[in-house]
C-alpha cells in the first residue's frame, strides 16, 4: 500500500511540474515566441525534464526509465503502426468524394535530392527518403517528450492500472498539454476547435494505447520515441501532403486533428493490443 501511495505521489508531482513548466513556456510563446525554435524545443523537453526532477525528488532510479532498445520487433512495430493507421485512414478518405491522392510533393521532396536524385524524383525514392531521413532527424526532438511519457509516466501508471486505463490517462493529459498551442493557432491544421480538439484527443489516445502496449512488451522508452517520430513524419507529414482537399473538410477527417483518423488509430491500437495479449480477457486493473 505504501509503495502504491508513493507511485501516486510521483505521478501527481510529475504532472504538476510538467504543467507548471509548460505554462511558463506557453506564456513565453503567447508573448511573441510562437515561432521560436528554442521555445518549441523547450516545450518538447519539458516532460523529460519533469521526469528527471521527479525521480530526483523521490530518490528513484533514472536508470529504470528503459534506456535499452529492447527487441527489434517492437521497434519495428513502433515505426510501422503509424504507417498502417495512415494507409487505412487516409486511404479510405482518398477513395471518397472528399479528397484525392497526389504524388506532387513526394516526388519533389528535398529528402530525395539529399540522397542524389534529381527532382522530380521517382515516387518511391521520395517516399523512402523522407520516411528514413526525416524520421531519424525527428528522433532527437521527440526524445525529450518520450523520456517523460514512455520512460516515466506510462510505466508508473501501469503499476496501478490496466493498459486501457493507463493509455486513456496518458492520452488525455498528452492531448490537453497541447491544447493551448492549438487554441492559440500555432499548432495543428485548419479544422475549427470543436473538431480539432476532440479529433486531436482521439488520435493521441490511439497513439498512447500503442505506446502503452509497446512499453509493456519491450520495457524500452525507445519504442515510444520511434512511434512518436514515425507518427509525426508519416501520419502528420507525408500522408497529409499526399492529400488533395476537394471539399474543405479533409482536416475534419484526417491529419492529427481528424475525427475519422482518430477512430482508425484507436481501432488499430485495440487490434494490436488484442494480438499482443493472445486473446486474454479484458481487465481494467492490474
Amino acid at each position: 500500500m505504501r509503495n502504491q501511495k508513493e507511485i501516486v505521489n510521483q505521478i501527481l508531482i510529475f504532472l504538476v511540474i510538467t504543467t507548471v513548466i509548460s505554462s511558463g513556456i506557453f506564456i513565453w510563446m503567447f508573448s511573441g515566441a510562437r515561432d521560436s525554435m528554442p521555445a518549441v524545443l523547450a516545450m518538447m523537453c519539458t516532460p523529460g525534464i519533469s521526469a528527471v526532477i521527479t525521480s530526483l525528488i523521490f530518490k528513484d532510479r533514472i536508470g529504470s526509465f528503459g534506456w535499452k532498445p529492447g527487441k527489434a520487433r517492437f521497434l519495428l512495430y513502433a515505426y510501422l503502426l503509424p504507417l498502417v493507421v495512415s494507409i487505412i485512414g487516409y486511404g479510405l478518405v482518398w477513395m471518397s468524394e472528399y479528397s484525392a491522392f497526389t504524388p506532387e510533393q513526394v516526388v519533389n521532396y528535398k529528402w530525395a535530392k539529399m540522397i542524389g536524385f534529381d527532382l522530380p524524383a521517382p515516387f518511391i525514392a521520395g517516399l523512402l527518403s523522407k520516411m528514413i531521413i526525416a524520421t531519424l532527424l525527428t528522433v532527437l526532438p521527440v526524445f525529450g517528450e518520450e523520456v517523460g511519457w514512455s520512460g516515466f509516466l506510462t510505466p508508473k501508471l501501469r503499476k496501478l492500472f490496466s493498459v486501457p486505463v493507463t493509455s486513456l490517462i496518458v492520452g488525455v493529459y498528452w492531448s490537453v498539454w497541447h491544447y493551448p498551442a492549438i487554441i492559440g493557432g500555432f499548432y495543428g491544421n485548419d479544422a475549427p476547435l470543436w473538431i480539432s480538439l476532440p479529433g486531436f484527443s482521439m488520435v493521441l489516445v490511439g497513439a498512447s494505447f500503442i505506446r502503452t502496449v509497446l512499453a509493456d512488451k519491450s520495457k524500452s522508452l525507445w519504442t515510444g520515441v520511434l512511434l512518436h517520430a514515425s507518427h509525426n513524419v508519416i501520419l502528420m507529414g507525408m500522408f497529409h501532403e499526399m492529400t488533395v482537399d476537394k471539399t474543405g473538410i479533409v482536416d475534419y477527417l484526417v491529419s492529427e486533428t481528424g475525427i475519422f483518423l482518430g477512430l482508425v488509430y484507436i481501432l488499430v491500437a485495440l487490434v494490436f493490443w488484442r494480438i499482443q495479449i493472445n486473446g486474454r480477457s479484458l481487465k481494467f486493473y492490474g
